[in-house]
């Protein structure tokens, strides 16, 4: 969300929490929604190394099972790049078969009922008018919309509309952090960070913590039935390392916005690690999950 965040470490990071968030009454709504659909052609905009695949891709199998065609789009080749092999590996700790594809996987597995997966990694330019998505069931992103601006998500929601598709879009920040214990500098920082957010990012003047919340108007103005839902990271001591990496993406997002109070942001951050570090220290991060049908 913040600094390096498209690194691959940090995605690692996030996988697990993100995963653990999302919100389980949306996607069995989405799955209802899709259910009978004996093939689903899926588009994953800014999949990164495929984490929100490797979320979803289970979870959308009804009685009879599905063949869900994945096509993964981003403009960061690294990234691409690693997607069969941590797939793989995500599929073969859970007895999947594997089988590569050109430059994808064939993965059969059950979870609720059999299903097969085609995936396709695709660099992309998302900033493109229209949107590269020719045809999909679902369209489906995380962690997105805190970076697009207003002009994007009006597109993107008549591409949806013009292609009938459905749309999953999980885990946009929401501008609430809430720390315990608190130190002095929280409510500077998570202000800073803010700001920060809604500076100019690749798709234009970002909504930042807005995203959310926007999109969901966008896409109910464009005519589909939304469902929204909270969909908090709650960390812990447990989770150190990612709030180690968080912490100082916030301390770098709120000295780049304010430089003259970098200094004091320096000493927050030290305070929050060393927290961290005695085993305390528990921050909830604020999300927002969007889900929008078509109507009928």
């Amino acid at each position: 969300m913040v600094g390096d965040a498209f690194e691959a470490n940090w995605l690692d990071l996030r996988e697990p929490v993100d995963s653990e968030s999302r919100a389980r009454p949306l996607e069995r709504l989405l799955t209802q929604h899709l259910r009978g659909r004996e093939r689903l052609e899926i588009t994953d905009l800014g999949a990164g190394t495929g984490s929100n695949l490797r979320h979803l891709a289970p979870r959308l199998t009804d009685s009879r099972g599905v063949q869900q065609h994945w096509t993964l789009l981003d403009a960061d080749t690294a990234l691409l790049s690693d997607v069969p092999a941590r797939t793989r590996s995500w599929a073969q700790a859970r007895g999947y078969t594997v089988v590569d594809q050109n430059e994808g996987l064939e993965i059969t597995g059950r979870a609720e009922a059999p299903f097969t997966l085609d995936i396709a990694p695709r660099q992309a330019n998302l900033q493109a008018d229209p949107l590269p998505v020719a045809r999909a069931d679902l369209v489906t992103a995380s962690a997105l919309l805190d970076l697009v601006s207003r002009d994007w998500l009006q597109a993107f929601a008549q591409r949806l509309w013009e292609i009938g598709a459905a749309a999953l879009i999980a885990l946009s920040y929401d501008g609430h952090i809430a720390w315990q214990p608190q130190v002095a500098g929280d409510e500077e920082v998570m202000r800073l960070v803010n700001q920060h957010q809604r500076g100019e990012k690749t798709f234009g003047t970002a909504l930042g913590p807005d995203g959310g919340a926007v999109a969901a108007a966008e896409l109910e103005a464009a005519g589909f039935e939304l469902e929204t839902a909270q969909t908090p990271w709650r960390l812990g001591p447990s989770d150190q390392a990612l709030q180690q990496h968080l912490h100082a993406g916030w301390a770098a997002a709120a000295s780049e916005t304010a430089p003259h109070r970098a200094e004091a942001i320096r000493a927050w951050l030290e305070r929050r690690i060393d927290l961290l570090e005695s085993g305390q220290g528990q921050v909830t991060v604020g999300h927002l999950d969007v889900l929008a049908l078509p109507p009928g």
